[in-house]
C-alpha cells in the first residue's frame, strides 16, 4: 500500500492548501482569536478528513474481498425491495432524472457550506458536526472492505447511457468493480483516476445527509430547506448513485449512530458555546 500515487497534482496542492489554512486556524485560537479560528476550522477540517477517509478506502480496496451483490441484493429482497422498480419508473418518468441528479450533486456544495452557516449561526455546533462527520467517515472505511461490490447497473448488465443524463459528465457508477479490481490485481497504483469514488455499502451520501438534516435544522432559515434537499438526496441514491437499499439504510444508520456519538460519548464531546468568550451569540 506504500506504492500508491496521485498522479494529479491537484490533489497535493488542494490538500495542502487545506492543511495550510487549518494550521492558521490553529495559531488563531492559540492567539484567543476564536471566531477567526472557528471559520477557518470550517472551511478546512471536514475537507482534510474527507480527503485522507478517500485516499485510506482507495487503499483498503486492494485487499477488500470478493464483490458482495449477491448478499446484498437478497438482504433487499428480504425488506420487499427491488431495485430494478426503481430504474423502471425512472425509464419510465425521464423527467425526474434531472430532479434527482440536481438533488444528489447537492452533495458536494452543503459539504462546503454547511459547516461554514455553523460558525456563522451556530458555532457552538460546529466541531460536533465535524465529529459525527468524521465518525461517519471512520465507520464507512473501516465496513467497505468487507463489503465490496459492483452495483446495480453493472450486476443487472445495463448498459451506460440507457438512462438519460445518469452518469454522463462522471460515469463512476459503471466502474465501482471495476477499479476495485485494478486495485486488487495491482493494475493501477494511482489514486487519481480512481479518486471518484469506491464505496458501494453503506452509503455515505445517505450518512451525510442525515448528518445535513440534523446540522441544518439547529438554523432556522435552513431547517425545512435541509430537510427537503437531504431528503431527496437520499431518495436518489438508488439511480443517481447506484446503491441498493441495503447500501441506503446502512448509510443512514451510521449518519444516526455519528450523531449519537459525537453528542453522547464523553471523550468525543466538545465545548459548549460558554466554554469559547469570543463568540458571540448569533440568531438564527
Amino acid at each position: 500500500m506504500s506504492d500508491f500515487i496521485a498522479s494529479d497534482i491537484s490533489l497535493y496542492w488542494s490538500f495542502g492548501s487545506a492543511c495550510a489554512i487549518a494550521g492558521c486556524g490553529a495559531l488563531a485560537r492559540r492567539y484567543r482569536h476564536d471566531r477567526v479560528a472557528l471559520f477557518l476550522e470550517a472551511c478546512t477540517v471536514p475537507a482534510i478528513a474527507a480527503a485522507l477517509s478517500a485516499a485510506t478506502i482507495i487503499m483498503l480496496a486492494s485487499v477488500s474481498g470478493r464483490f458482495v451483490d449477491v448478499q446484498l441484493i437478497r438482504i433487499d429482497a428480504m425488506l420487499g425491495f427491488d431495485w430494478r422498480v426503481i430504474f423502471d419508473f425512472y425509464l419510465a418518468h425521464p423527467w425526474i432524472v434531472p430532479i434527482s441528479e440536481t438533488a444528489y450533486s447537492s452533495f458536494q456544495p452543503q459539504f462546503l457550506l454547511l459547516p461554514v452557516a455553523l460558525c456563522l449561526w451556530r458555532p457552538e455546533m460546529l466541531w460536533p458536526y465535524i465529529t459525527a462527520y468524521i465518525f461517519a467517515l471512520l465507520a464507512t472505511a473501516a465496513i467497505f472492505p468487507f463489503a465490496a461490490a459492483e452495483g446495480p447497473y453493472v450486476y443487472y448488465g445495463i448498459p451506460q447511457g440507457i438512462v438519460p443524463n445518469i452518469g454522463e459528465e462522471w460515469p463512476w457508477q459503471w466502474h465501482f468493480g471495476e477499479w476495485i479490481t485494478q486495485l486488487q490485481k495491482g493494475e493501477t497504483q494511482d489514486i487519481s483516476k480512481v479518486w471518484g469514488g469506491l464505496v458501494q455499502f453503506p452509503s455515505f451520501h445517505s450518512a451525510a445527509a442525515v448528518l445535513f438534516i440534523w446540522a441544518s435544522k439547529s438554523i432556522r432559515f435552513l431547517r425545512w430547506p435541509g430537510l427537503l434537499i437531504n431528503v431527496a438526496i437520499i431518495l436518489s441514491t438508488f439511480i443517481s448513485g447506484a446503491h441498493y437499499l441495503s447500501d441506503v439504510l446502512a448509510g443512514c444508520a451510521i449518519g444516526l449512530l455519528s450523531i449519537w456519538a459525537a453528542t453522547s460519548v464523553p471523550i468525543l464531546r466538545w465545548p459548549t458555546r460558554s466554554s469559547f468568550p469570543n463568540l458571540s451569540p448569533q440568531s438564527a
